[in-house]
């Protein structure tokens, strides 16, 4: 395994355990050193028989290998990012190699896309993006930094997903248009099974189909009940 990338894990749980084996690549995707946990670190445990150890000992022994951040939550996924940044470390690229990347897509530091997932031409995923497994991302798509799709989702064509917004398993986003995209403000968090089909503004929770603001929601229910 000489060619392939040694990387340390922030996170030592069973998402962490399922990117490393990354079952439906046609080689390994990385070797993992070592998982970082900052409850269980250097207390002896290991994952898989690799070590878990606590973020000074990363600091201390292996600041010179990539670390790759694997906590589902955007906000806290850019919290730890950034304490990886600020004492000099760096981040893996697990989509350079060949085998591991798609036709006429830009993938940045900190992002992996799942096995058994399409991602589109002419698109383009940020930092510390993580797409689950069967999801289908169009053409002409922009994901910002620390973004989570998690699995069964669809992003039509000409869709700008903001930074740090939370895609819940199963949701359907509608296309846009070219030089008109559909926009999904930053910071948004949208419930499983949820169909986008306009933009939402920033800091927004929404979830049904359409989807609609959760307060929203709840009121067209309750006014649903009462007309019964």
């Amino acid at each position: 395994m000489s060619d392939v990338p040694r990387v340390v894990f922030y996170g030592a749980s069973g998402y962490s355990n399922s990117i490393v084996q990354a079952h439906g690549y046609s080689l390994p995707l990385c070797e993992p050193i070592a998982y970082i946990d900052d409850f269980r670190g250097s207390s002896g445990q290991s994952l898989n028989g690799i070590p878990i150890i606590s973020f000074d000992e990363w600091k201390e022994r292996l600041l010179d290998f990539a670390c790759f951040v694997t906590i589902a939550d955007p906000r806290s996924r850019r919290r730890l990012a950034e304490k990886i940044r600020l004492v000099g470390g760096t981040f893996a690229r697990l989509h350079d190699r060949p085998e591991f990347s798609f036709p006429e897509v830009s993938i940045d530091a900190g992002t992996f896309v799942f096995p058994t997932t399409y991602v589109g031409p002419t698109t383009k995923l940020g930092k510390h993006v993580q797409v689950m497994t069967m999801c289908a991302i169009g053409h002409d798509v922009i994901i910002k930094d620390y973004v989570t799709i998690c699995p069964s989702c669809t992003v039509s064509g000409y869709v700008v997903i903001e930074e740090e917004v939370f895609v819940g398993a199963g949701t359907t986003i509608v296309n846009g248009k070219a030089g008109k995209p559909l926009i999904v403000g930053a910071g948004t968090k949208i419930s499983a099974g949820a169909v986008v089909t306009k933009s939402i503004p920033q800091n927004t929770s929404v979830a049904g189909n359409p989807a609609r603001p959760l307060r929203e929601l709840a009121r067209d229910i309750r006014r649903a009940k009462n007309e019964v």
